[in-house]
């Protein structure tokens, strides 16, 4: 994961630099730029209506954004694999101490 801690006032070329580097590096980018200047924004290489994470624009105000992100998928060229589906538990089962 790439993060980027700001004090910039461009907003838009971050922006567009954001949009380009999380394809170009294949990983999630995240800039985090003070609130003076707004324009922090979380993206991942994902399809489209999954990549834009979080995104705040305007200046002078506080704005906090909570979100989690596996960079997992993005550390080996392997195949994700699935979880295993569990049968259901029997009747009156609490777990193994």
């Amino acid at each position: 994961m790439f993060l980027v801690a700001a004090l910039n006032q461009d907003v838009q070329t971050f922006d567009n630099m954001v949009a380009a580097l999380h394809f170009h590096m294949y990983q999630p980018v995240v800039l985090a730029n003070s609130g003076e200047f707004g324009g922090s924004t979380a993206q991942v290489p994902l399809p489209k209506h999954e990549r834009l994470v979080a995104h705040i624009h305007g200046n002078n105000q506080v704005a906090v954004s909570v979100f989690e992100l596996d960079p997992a998928p993005f550390k080996s060229t392997k195949p994700a694999r699935a979880p295993k589906q569990l049968k259901t538990a029997p009747a009156g089962y609490k777990g193994r101490p």
